[in-house]
């Protein structure tokens, strides 16, 4: 069997089990979802590790932190860091495929309240949006609100970029394709899916368990 043919057919399969979630959790009572503060642990525990991301490898470290004046002006780069009040905590993380010519970076602002992380989410898009391609992209129905955007990042290869509110948390990713083709659409929406289920299952008190 071609290796295109078995990338048709995992990528099939992870669709299938994808919708197989959803449809799982929409019976189990979304409702009961909370939106709690995050403390720099449970960052932690949210950014995507080895075992969630089989396959992949890390390229950057995991790394978090409290909000201090160098993360405000790195993640809020804008006058007076609007976007960043009221935030506690920041983590990143990044991956690479090199089988499927592919990158993952995830970064996450967590808030002291829902209502703090709503208010900041426009003006985030607003700075995040100006670094991207100007085309709209796709996450999939992620989140209580989230954007996106495809254009070229790092050198030739094109790069969807991503925002979404989950409760007390804004969360971004990068889905990049390491060549000249489109990142595949089923895997940033399986990205962007992993990263929000992973968020709220800390505001529910819950360990991170979602995986690709």
């Amino acid at each position: 069997m071609s290796s295109a043919r078995t990338t048709a057919l995992h990528r099939t399969a992870r669709g299938v089990a994808a919708g197989a979630a959803l449809l799982l959790l929409a019976g189990c009572g979304g409702s009961d979802d909370k939106a709690a503060a995050l403390d720099e642990a449970q960052v932690a525990s949210v950014l995507p590790d080895q075992d969630a991301m089989p396959g992949w490898k890390r390229s950057e470290k995991a790394a978090t932190s409290p909000m201090n004046d160098l993360m405000r002006s790195n993640l809020c780069a804008n006058k007076g860091n609007k976007g960043c009040e009221e935030s506690l905590f920041m983590g990143t993380v990044s991956f690479r495929n090199e089988k499927e010519k592919a990158g993952a970076r995830f970064w996450m602002i967590a808030y002291k309240d829902e209502k703090a992380a709503e208010a900041a989410y426009d003006t985030l898009w607003k700075n995040t949006s100006r670094t991207t391609g100007p085309k709209k992209a796709d996450l999939g129905q992620v989140g209580a609100e989230r954007d996106a955007r495809l254009g070229t990042q790092y050198g030739a290869g094109l790069s969807v970029t991503g925002q979404i509110r989950v409760g007390t948390a804004v969360l971004w990713l990068g889905s990049d394709a390491l060549s000249e083709e489109a990142p595949d659409q089923e895997l940033t929406e399986d990205l962007a899916a992993l990263f929000s289920e992973r968020a709220q299952q800390a505001q529910n008190g819950d360990k991170p368990s979602a995986t690709l």
